[in-house]
């Protein structure tokens, strides 16, 4: 008798070890780290804690994962809900002072607005060709994890460049027509290399960003 008929005959009678316990308790097996020999009975209770770590350990990622997912609903309804009641260019910047602060828990930002806008408080940029100050950062159509030239994090954040170890980058646009328009940005600065990682992604950044640009261009003149 070859092992597939012994596997084929046991697949047909499930009950075969149930009827004859004397010769499972004498099956012997290794064990499945140290290697020495061990009944099949510890065997199949080793194997079942293993699955029961795995399930566990796959349900803590899943809780872990509806608790992200839950805290970023919770940041993007509270955005949308102040974003609804700003009436001025300059309720958007406390709008933005408050996210930064509560949701990002960063120390460092510059909101800067391209053009001219008298009646606001708002820092403001003229873009022009081969831009001295902003022509990396004023360049991106998508959010931008990582580092900025030396010459644009000093001007956006003066003094306390230095400090400042990585960046995440929210150009706010009108996407009006299929063309894009650069109306401003927000550039969020960190004291720490991995806040904003090049490698992590931006999915949520890149959804908050869209959600400013919606209503910055509800505000402007």
């Amino acid at each position: 008798m070859s092992e597939d008929d012994v596997v084929q005959y046991l697949s047909q009678k499930p009950d075969f070890f149930s009827r004859h316990t004397d010769l499972l308790e004498s099956l012997t097996l290794p064990h499945p780290v140290n290697g020495k020999v061990i009944s099949l009975l510890e065997y199949q209770v080793n194997l079942l804690r293993k699955t029961t770590a795995d399930y566990r350990s796959q349900f803590e990622r899943l809780v872990e994962v509806a608790r992200d997912n839950e805290a970023t609903m919770q940041k993007s309804r509270r955005l949308v809900l102040a974003g609804l009641n700003c009436s001025s260019l300059d309720d958007l910047a406390v709008v933005i002072d408050d996210m930064v602060r509560d949701d990002f828990e960063v120390s460092h930002h510059a909101l800067i607005l391209y053009g001219e806008f008298p009646d606001s408080a708002i820092r403001t940029h003229q873009l022009v060709e081969d831009d001295a100050f902003l022509s990396h950062t004023a360049g991106f159509s998508d959010c931008f994890c990582g580092v900025l030239p030396a010459n644009e994090m000093n001007y956006l954040f003066a003094d306390d460049a230095s400090s400042i170890k990585s960046v995440a980058v929210l150009p706010l646009l009108s996407r009006a027509g299929g063309e894009i328009k650069r109306c401003g940005v927000l550039v969020l600065g960190a004291e720490s290399k991995s806040a904003f990682d090049k490698e992590k992604g931006a999915l949520f950044l890149q959804y908050v960003a869209d959600l400013l640009s919606a209503i910055l261009l509800r505000l402007l003149p």
